[in-house]
């Protein structure tokens, strides 16, 4: 049982990337923190491993009920678990997608019910969602991504309304692109034959370019880590390179058929 008063924080998807980042920062600052993820335990972390597969409410639940008997609360949820796909609606395969979906939607789906019972009793608990910029601005070619984080946005724009009379406080973090092996945990599905070429493979290029030059998954962590000292969360924190948070902006103040206009042209060929 926690004695000390330390805070207990779970992260999801801490086998590497940010999540991994965020499971190593937070556990120096000095919380209890238990990191999750269906592979193997991450050798030499600092923090304590438990195996889960988000995507399964029971694995869920009874890890929730392991840390709560173990450290008697649990104080911050951060739902991290995802996986990254690119490939046209059309030519999609349904086993990635709902293999998307039932990641990154689900699993914050199942663990943000799984914690709340918990929270709502001890009237205290903050959730910070991982979401993405794709969160905010639907991407060509990355339409089940999008559509994915598109859900985790709304589902924590409500869930926030529902339990601010708990004292319990939920928001969305957007990263931009992350410098990472984002190749590791991506499906990718584009056909030689594709009809959406060439516009399709100079999306995978952006998106290959755009990582190599992102910001460090530390960078996330650090600002999670500040968010955790706040008293009060704002709905939403995009962590980015300028020129992303600036793409944000755009949809938000541009008339959308020129935002459209503007970004179909990333993706059309310079020949």
């Amino acid at each position: 049982m926690n004695e000390n008063g330390k805070l207990v924080i779970l992260v999801t998807g801490a086998s590497g990337g940010i999540g991994q980042s965020v499971a190593e920062y937070l556990a120096q600052q000095g919380y209890i923190v238990y990191g999750t993820s269906r592979k193997s335990q991450v050798p030499g972390s600092n923090f304590q491993w438990i195996r889960l597969d988000v995507t399964n409410r029971q694995d869920v639940e009874d890890v929730i009920d392991s840390i709560i008997a173990q450290e008697g609360k649990l104080d911050v949820l951060i739902n991290n678990a995802g996986i990254g796909m690119i490939s046209s609606l059309e030519e999609a395969p349904s086993a990635n997608v709902k293999q998307v979906m039932e990641t990154n939607f689900g699993g914050v789906l199942h663990l943000t019910q799984a914690v709340l019972p918990h929270m709502r009793k001890r009237r205290s608990g903050k959730i910070i969602n991982i979401s993405s910029i794709a969160g905010l601005i639907g991407l060509p070619y990355r339409s089940i991504y999008s559509a994915s984080k598109f859900a985790v946005e709304g589902l924590t724009e409500a869930v926030r309304a529902e339990v601010q009379k708990f004292n319990i406080q939920v928001c969305t973090v957007q990263p931009g692109s992350i410098r990472t092996d984002i190749k590791s945990n991506r499906v990718s599905y584009i056909p030689e034959d594709s009809y959406y070429q060439p516009e399709i493979s100079i999306a995978e290029d952006i998106i290959d370019t755009e990582v190599g030059s992102g910001i460090e998954a530390e960078d996330v962590a650090i600002h999670i880590g500040r968010l955790i000292l706040k008293t009060h969360l704002q709905s939403k924190y995009v962590v980015a390179k300028p020129f992303q948070k600036l793409g944000t902006s755009l949809k938000r103040y541009l008339p959308h058929t020129i935002f459209e206009k503007l970004l179909m042209n990333r993706y059309r060929s310079k020949s």
